[in-house]
């Protein structure tokens, strides 16, 4: 299960009560519930299109199979917003844990009897996304519910960090196990849901959701959120921008991968420049709090799509891979410390009662868009060709990192408490 950064609880112990991250036993239990299970949901997404491809041969069928589990993250997405801001979140996460274990458990099974089916795959992908659904905004609310406000922010660069090292090790451990048996990268995943079931249990500080007499009914509660969202400025505008960000930003990598296949490249090297994004992306989480420190929010919206344009300008007209692996890096290698300082905002402004559902909105609007971003692209280099096409999105990431100069506060405000040079606001 993959873990976006989301979350807050209603009942709120007092900050100074709170241990830094580092003695901080229970932050401890939830990075590293979280860390395995990313691991396990990385070895699984590349476990669920070669089980289906090798079961059935067919292309569609592995289309069938990815849509279900986008299809249910983006159908459930408001609903579990607002019930984790309803819920206990140790249960929640534990319960959502479990559906996971189960569902996937189930596609071991058949695997190993060989006794796979498309109707079961898109089943077992669809109960994955909604235990996803649920676990991720419930685990980033416990988060927040456990740390110091001013270590919000370094704890949205360590979910940087375990997302790109999952990123980065969980393909090739998944396709090394699926080489030895179709089953095993399944049975990583499951054990990865039981050691997040474990890590959530350990958790001592209590999570309990809104007081019953506070609960608004769902449909309202669900409004309630976007209208917090979408009535704040500063919350509409950042999650707006980074929203239009990804959306282009996914239909530029994906142009690389479509443009290299159509010169002919060698699938090793397809695979490295998917590498080199990988390790760019780790890198750069690992120095994410150094740069949060340095940039502004702002400024970290401005470079990320600037570079980036410039980056993937120059890969529409280069060939050679070892040139493109570098200019990847390039391109994406602010992307985690810009996730993390968006990430750190929207947590640290939003009210602690309506965190999931306003996390949850983002998620579900940012998912449709990426989702749409291949398709987008496929389309225009099919029509113009892929260089027109890539110069026509990179133009587009030139537009997304304007825009925030149109923003002035976001230019200020900085994602960390001791950023030097005396930030006009923090977090």
């Amino acid at each position: 299960m993959t873990v976006h950064e989301r979350g807050r609880a209603t009942v709120w112990t007092d900050d100074a009560a709170r241990l830094p991250l580092r003695r901080n036993r229970d932050y401890a239990y939830l990075i590293a519930g979280g860390a395995v299970s990313s691991l396990g949901s990385r070895m699984s997404s590349i476990a669920f299109p070669l089980i289906t491809l090798a079961a059935t041969g067919s292309p569609l069928a592995v289309g069938l199979v990815a849509g279900a589990t986008t299809m249910a993250l983006v159908l459930i997405g408001l609903p579990a917003g607002a019930l984790v801001d309803r819920w206990d979140r140790r249960r929640t996460m534990i319960a959502a844990a479990a559906l996971g274990a189960v569902s996937y458990l189930t596609v071991a099974i058949a695997a190993f009897a060989d006794r796979i089916t498309v109707p079961h795959l898109m089943i077992a992908a669809a109960c994955g996304g909604v235990a996803n659904g649920f676990y991720s905004p419930a685990e980033q609310v416990a988060v927040r519910h456990v740390v110091r406000r001013k270590d919000i922010p370094r704890a949205a660069v360590n979910n940087q960090v375990r997302s790109a090292t999952a990123g980065l090790a969980g393909p090739p451990i998944g396709g090394f196990l699926f080489g030895i048996a179709r089953g095993l990268p399944m049975v990583a995943d499951v054990i990865s849901y039981l050691v997040a079931i474990v890590c959530a249990s350990r958790v001592r500080t209590p999570l309990p959701g809104a007081a019953a007499e506070d609960r608004e009914a769902l449909v309202p509660s669900i409004r309630t959120g976007l209208r917090f969202l979408f009535g704040d400025d500063l919350l509409r505008t950042i999650t707006l921008l980074s929203i239009f960000l990804n959306f282009v930003g996914t239909g530029l990598v994906v142009s690389v991968t479509i443009t290299m296949q159509q010169r002919g490249t060698d699938t090793t090297w397809i695979g490295a420049v998917s590498s080199s994004m990988a390790l760019s992306m780790l890198v750069a989480s690992l120095l994410s709090a150094r740069i949060l420190q340095r940039l502004s929010v702002g400024v970290l919206m401005l470079l990320t799509p600037v570079i980036g344009a410039i980056a993937f300008a120059g890969m529409a007209f280069v060939e050679a891979p070892i040139l493109l692996m570098l200019l990847m890096a390039c391109a994406t290698f602010l992307l985690a410390p810009c996730n993390a300082a968006v990430v750190a905002v929207l947590t640290a402004k939003t009210p602690a009662d309506r965190l999931g559902r306003v996390l949850s909105a983002d998620n579900v609007l940012s998912l449709v868009l990426t989702a749409l971003a291949p398709a987008v692209m496929g389309l225009l280099i099919g029509t113009i060709g892929g260089r027109e096409a890539m110069e026509i999105f990179a133009g587009l990431l030139v537009v997304s990192g304007l825009l925030v100069l149109g923003f002035p506060r976001l230019m200020r405000i900085s994602a960390v408490s001791n950023a030097p040079g005396g930030a006009a606001e923090t977090l």
